[in-house]
């Protein structure tokens, strides 16, 4: 009868499966600690705290996890400034508040990202929208993405502005304790990067630029990249918004390239030649344009719009600015010893423009 129920009815199923030795478990900013001295004077002896001030340059640090066990959702809500509480059009904390994630005693965290990209819109916009994995919803920011340990984890908030204060800050993290963990589960790691192109060179005869955005690069396996939110600003209102015969959106034509092994090499020169006919390349996986890897079309000609693994939270003509998200469930990009992930500005890194990215993976260690 293993199993039967799941192919009879689907992955949904594995709801009705008991799980026996396993206990869930809650970290929160909620304490006993005594209320704020301008509270109401019914409340001011009662013991109950439910959020953090997290001062300018500083962190603050949920409990510490222990394992084996498995985060299994994140939520949190922050307001950098007080009306943000009831007007949430821009969160500038989106960019400056960053989530760190230590597993097993490393001082090193595997992911370490804006709150904004790590759930799913890089940008200060909040604009509500849902995923499988992450989202901002009606106010808050949840995560689902599994986050399996094997001794500990712990999770620290830190505020990056150097001015600053974060004054709201709620968030509750569940996690599963497990009586093991396979052998075969990773750990959850995030490689956060950004870069500003200006003065971008420009096609001359066969030869083309070679300035890529770097996505992701890992020298240690096994792993495997899961997918990765990405967001674009333009730098000029020339030359990042007209790139003939492109134009509104031209950095959207950037085309993403996956080196997996033996496949990863030389970065190569500024400029590169490509003439017809030139051999395609070693890399795995090329699409044919931005938009294209997020699985949409022609500049995301239907505006932003969310789904279970890929979307478009923020697309705006106004201000050029494109924020996307994409999940790989179902067609993870493995590699054992290296992968390099790249995505150029522009159909041949012509374009000006800043792009920031984050990219998901689980790898074997920590």
């Amino acid at each position: 009868m293993s199993g039967l129920l799941s192919r009879l009815i689907g992955p949904t199923a594995s709801l009705a499966y008991l799980r026996e030795g396993v206990k869930a478990r809650q970290v929160t900013t909620h304490t006993h600690d005594r209320v704020p001295v301008g509270a109401y004077k019914s409340l001011q002896k009662i013991g109950h705290w439910d959020f953090k001030y997290i001062r300018p340059g500083s962190a603050w640090e949920f409990p510490v996890m222990s394992g084996p066990g498995c985060v299994t959702a994140i939520w949190l809500t922050v307001a950098g400034r007080l009306h943000e509480i009831f007007l949430r059009r821009r969160v500038p904390a989106h960019r400056y508040l960053w989530i760190n994630i230590y597993y097993d005693g490393s001082d090193t965290p595997a992911v370490r990202a804006p709150i904004g990209h790590f759930f799913g819109n890089g940008t200060s916009r909040y604009t509500h929208f849902s995923s499988k994995f992450v989202g901002m919803t009606s106010g808050g920011y949840y995560c689902f993405l599994p986050m399996p340990f094997r001794q500990s984890c712990r999770v620290v908030m830190e505020n990056r502005h150097p001015t600053r204060t974060i004054p709201l800050f709620f968030g509750a993290i569940t996690y599963h304790e497990l009586p093991e963990l396979e052998p075969e589960a990773g750990y959850l790691h995030a490689q956060y990067r950004q870069n500003t192109f200006t003065g971008s060179a420009d096609v001359e005869g066969i030869r083309v630029p070679n300035n890529p955005h770097l996505i992701l690069e890992e020298e240690a396996g096994p792993g495997h990249y899961t997918g990765m939110s990405l967001t674009f600003y333009p730098t000029s209102r020339i030359r990042s918004r007209f790139k003939l015969p492109y134009f509104i959106f031209p950095y959207l034509e950037g085309n993403l390239k996956l080196y997996v092994d033996d496949e990863v090499g030389e970065t190569g020169p500024a400029l590169v030649e490509k003439p017809v006919g030139a051999p395609h390349g070693p890399q795995s996986i090329e699409c044919t344009g931005v938009e294209d890897y997020f699985l949409s079309g022609w500049y995301y000609i239907k505006g932003p719009f969310s789904s279970l693994y890929h979307g478009c939270p923020v697309k705006s003509y106004l201000t050029g600015v494109v924020a996307q998200y994409r999940f790989h469930e179902a067609d993870p990009y493995p590699w054992i010893d290296r992968i390099r992930m790249t995505i150029t500005h522009g159909e041949f890194d012509q374009v000006d423009c800043r792009m920031e990215s984050l990219a998901f993976y689980y790898k074997a260690a920590p």
